[in-house]
């Protein structure tokens, strides 16, 4: 079994886990994705591309944050837990026989998703479906194989980057509780999730009305069998709207770089168009080069630029937007002598120039023109990837109920004005700020000093 706590999408940065708008592919060999409603109300999706290789993936709508302050990790010990005794078959059988027929089974997690995907070829698929739906709709979450767990559960923490520690704490920090909630458990939090309280979070959460059945080179007639028939609740339970607060944290490490994200609340998937307009804003201002060995031409990258000199930074704008609000901002990685200090010459380095900008968002027509064209690419060459395509039918079944093609999506995009990224910017702009830091944090400085900095 793989597992993933993140993965990559059309409407935000690929550097946090989030939701695409995107569209689903079409081949052109093949038909375009379908979908229907069964009376179980689960959801069923399917793109069936004439593959060799089926993938069918189950998903839910459920995340970390539907955890509460005393289940805190709870997520992701489900997602370790994937593949692990069922009522029907134990751990061994359901592994053995995926294997033995060349298949696997990744297990992917963000903050309002998780989904089991099995990848297979096409006619192998009917022999292990009833292993598989077994593995994700028949867990017993057994008190010895979680605790065999353990060691997986303390691995992923050690292997996280300050990179992704930095989007956590940003999170933590701006939502407080919800959306606020990490994908990954609290070093407090291991070895306390119970097997009672696995049970209880997948009985309330992975449900019926919550759920969708989604594949790529396999018949709609064969998802909605497989959907019609699963082993789990009907319970509609609704998520509580997570708040966005704004807030500062700070963790001091003995690295030699200094981490810094800053953000504001970004646009919630409600309104498509502006979901779409701030993904355009965050592509036309990011500040990673387009082309090999090339240097980028956006704004922030011009602004920070001006105020680093010659010294080293690396920067990138990020776009989170979920169901009930988002997140856009900047992360920041630099030496500690640039990251908030005013040099000799009284010029504001990186962190204050980037705070700067974030609360200007000034971008020019050519700007928006290019943030348009890099993600109407993307749009499309993710339509050319197979899981790209079939993630973002995932997300798209299990948050909207509906997939949109490629082609409609392209077209959303090329119907946005100037204006209309430049007033989602404009919107994005006043909002309240939050931050978090990790590293040697000597010259950074504190959320209430940025405010009062021009």
């Amino acid at each position: 079994m793989v597992n993933s706590v993140v993965r990559s999408s059309l409407l935000r940065n690929p550097t946090v886990r989030h939701y695409a708008v995107a569209a689903a592919a079409q081949s052109s060999a093949s038909s375009g994705p379908e979908t229907k409603v069964l009376a179980n109300k689960v959801i069923v999706a399917a793109c069936d591309t004439n593959s060799p290789l089926a993938q069918v993936s189950i998903v839910f709508r459920a995340g970390s944050r539907n955890e509460t302050y005393e289940t805190q990790g709870t997520a992701h010990y489900l997602r370790i837990a994937a593949g692990l005794s069922s009522s029907s078959f134990s751990a061994f059988a359901i592994t053995r026989n995926i294997q033995q027929l060349g298949g696997c089974v990744l297990t992917t997690l963000d903050r309002e998703s998780i989904a089991y995907t099995l990848q297979i070829t096409r006619n192998h698929l009917t022999d292990v479906l009833k292993y598989f739906e077994a593995a994700v709709t028949k867990p017993v979450f057994k008190p010895w194989e979680l605790t065999d767990e353990l060691q997986r559960v303390q691995y992923d923490l050690t292997c996280l980057s300050d990179t992704t520690l930095i989007v956590e704490l940003l999170h933590k920090a701006a939502f407080r509780n919800g959306l606020g909630y990490s994908l990954f458990c609290p070093e407090h939090q291991i070895g306390k999730i119970s097997p009672e309280t696995l049970q209880h979070f997948f009985n309330t959460w992975c449900t019926t009305p919550r759920c969708a059945v989604v594949g790529t080179g396999v018949s709609l007639e064969e998802l909605a069998a497989l959907g019609s028939n699963l082993s789990i609740a009907s319970a509609e339970n609704a998520n509580e709207a997570s708040k966005y607060c704004g807030g500062e944290i700070r963790k001091e490490t003995n690295s030699s770089l200094t981490n810094v994200a800053i953000a504001v609340e970004g646009v919630s998937l409600k309104n498509e168009k502006d979901a779409l307009a701030c993904a355009v804003l965050q592509r036309a201002s990011s500040g990673v080069p387009r082309v090999k060995w090339g240097s980028s031409s956006s704004p922030l990258y011009k602004e920070l630029s001006s105020v680093a000199g010659t010294e080293p930074f690396g920067a990138q704008t990020f776009n989170a937007s979920y169901t009930d609000s988002g997140l856009f901002g900047v992360v920041l990685c630099s030496p500690p002598n640039i990251s908030g200090s005013v040099s000799k010459h009284n010029s504001i380095r990186v962190t204050k120039a980037a705070k700067k900008w974030l609360k200007s968002l000034k971008l020019s027509d050519n700007d928006i023109a290019r943030g348009k064209n890099i993600l109407k690419t993307e749009v499309w060459d993710a339509a050319d990837n197979a899981l790209c395509l079939l993630e973002n039918m995932q997300q798209q079944a299990v948050l909207k109920g509906e997939i949109s093609s490629p082609a409609s999506l392209v077209n959303n995009i090329d119907k946005l004005s100037a204006s209309d990224v430049k007033a989602v910017a404009d919107k994005l702009a006043k909002g309240k700020l939050s931050m978090a830091s990790i590293g040697n944090l000597k010259t950074v400085p504190y959320l209430d000093e940025l405010k009062y900095m021009s």
